[in-house]
């Protein structure tokens, strides 16, 4: 399958963007979540790694895309 450039932006976007805003959850997680319940925080964990998997996924998409656009147009 043949991703566009702007396809493989709008994925490392997204990427970008979901490992930002879920990093900054795990820093909240930690210093909040974990200090005043436990057992509520680690509910909360798998689904922080899940989407830190996601996002790193996406972003690394993106960039096979944008390279493989690259070595297409030389």
């Amino acid at each position: 399958m043949k991703l566009s450039r702007l396809t493989s932006n709008l994925l490392l976007a997204c990427g970008v963007i979901t490992l930002f805003s879920w990093t900054t959850r795990a820093y909240t997680w930690y210093v909040n979540d974990l200090q005043s319940d436990p057992y509520l925080a680690w509910l909360h964990f798998p689904i922080i790694g899940i989407f830190l998997l996601i996002g790193v996924y996406l972003a690394y998409l993106g960039i096979r895309g944008r390279r493989a656009t690259r070595q297409q147009k030389s």
